[in-house]
């Protein structure tokens, strides 16, 4: 039986999807503003450029949210909400956000640093 995932080995992984979301995010609603664009206003012909970057960052983005549920040996259904966050716009920035409190909660890792103390306290 495998052992259970630790923060030295998901840190790597739940870095390089929180980039990814964010990236992910942020070109699937430069591509609804091309859309509009194109179809609203008629101000730009193609909107290719962004449709072939945003689909092959996004093939990315999946693989990477699988490298990380499988590296937490997540659910079936977990993995599909991650990866499905991609094309709904918005909502990958709040999947990233969900994502990191999951993975800090099973990991017992603190989501932010603790003050120090002064001295003599």
């Amino acid at each position: 039986m495998a052992a259970a995932p630790t923060a030295e080995s998901v840190r790597g992984a739940l870095v390089r999807y929180r980039v990814m979301a964010f990236v992910v995010g942020t070109t699937l609603l430069l591509f609804c503003v091309v859309i509009i664009l194109k179809y609203v206003t008629k101000t730009i012909e193609s909107d290719s450029v962004v449709a072939i970057a945003h689909g092959w960052l996004f093939m990315i983005y999946v693989l990477l949210g699988l490298d990380l549920g499988f590296r937490m040996r997540w659910s079936l259904g977990r993995l599909l909400l991650m990866t499905a966050s991609g094309m709904v716009p918005f909502l990958s920035f709040y999947a990233e956000h969900k994502v990191t409190g999951w993975v800090r909660d099973e990991l017992g890792t603190p989501s932010t640093a603790a003050p120090a103390q002064p001295a003599g306290s």
